[in-house]
């Protein structure tokens, strides 16, 4: 249905990948991978958890905000140097 590739650091976590199959899309499946790898970040005592979106995916931008992520800034050239990221952040403690 779906799969998400997270990394952890002391401080902080990286969400690398989230990716749902189109007909599992809108059912809950990304949100239910999300909240798995927010508590194994809670576990891991990883308070931070930040990503990047490519900044016209409106879908997915209003996803994450929805889960509590919140847009940090913009990074120019994210995707092979054309295309820009939105980059988000979620604070787990707060």
């Amino acid at each position: 249905m779906g799969f998400a590739v997270m990394s952890y650091a002391d401080a902080e976590a990286h969400l690398k990948l989230l990716a749902v199959k189109p007909d599992y899309q809108r059912q809950g499946v990304g949100r239910r991978l999300i909240g798995w790898l927010e508590d194994s970040a809670l576990v891991a005592g990883t308070p931070m958890i930040y990503l990047e979106l490519r900044a016209n995916n409106k879908r997915a931008l209003a996803f994450y905000e929805k889960l509590g992520y919140r847009i940090i800034g913009v990074v120019t050239g994210y995707y092979c140097g054309h295309e820009s990221a939105i980059r988000m952040g979620r604070d787990l403690w707060s």
